[in-house]
Parts: structure tokens; sequence; C-alpha cells
């Protein structure tokens, strides 16, 4: 069994950073190339595509951590850890089954 390790604050907010920056750059992205200049699109795809990895890689060690039984599911109970998500739990949980697989997590604060 997994010891418990608490989120640093820290990490909340960085994984919180790292889908807004996600998020705001496919926009600019988009709004680029939406004005003729495709090279610029193309250019500023791979930032926004570097972010969305990194968000990825730190989406999936914030579930790691939180993952105190390590079966791959996130209960209510260990969603605590991770206000944030605890706040949007159900919002989160699309297949209502009062758990969080690493995709519904990864949809639910990057996507």
């Amino acid at each position: 069994m997994r010891k418990f390790r608490p989120l640093a604050r820290f990490e909340e907010h960085s994984l919180a950073l790292f889908a807004a920056l996600v998020m705001g750059g496919t926009g600019a992205a988009v709004h680029a190339r939406d004005h003729g200049s495709l090279v610029q699109a193309q250019m500023q795809q791979g930032a926004p595509r570097a972010a969305r990895d990194a968000a990825h890689q730190r989406a999936n060690a914030a579930f790691d951590r939180a993952d105190a039984n390590g079966d791959g599911r996130l209960s209510r109970e260990e969603a605590q850890r991770l206000p944030v998500v605890a706040e949007r739990f159900d919002e989160i949980d699309s297949n209502g089954d009062r758990g969080l697989s690493r995709e519904e997590f990864q949809r639910g604060v990057i996507d």
C-alpha cells in the first residue's frame, strides 16, 4: 500500500496554469490561421502541442499521487487531495460511476 503524500499547492496551481496555457495557445493558432497566415499558425501549433504534452505529464503525475490505493481510479475521498478536482468531481465523472478514471481526470483538468 502506498503512503499518502499530499499534493503540494504549487502542483495544483501548475496543473491549472498548464490547462489555461494549452487552451489559450490553441486559440492563438486558430486565430492566426483564420487570418491568412498558415505558416504562422503552423509555427504556433508546435508550442501548444508541447504545452499540452507537458500538461498531460503533470496531470498523470498528480493522478498517480492522488490515487492512494493504486487502483487506477480516483474515489471521491482520494480526489480531496486535489481541491479543484474535488469541487468538480461530479462534473468530471462523465459516466457517473462515482470514480474518476485517468481519462476522465485528464479530460476534466486539461481538455
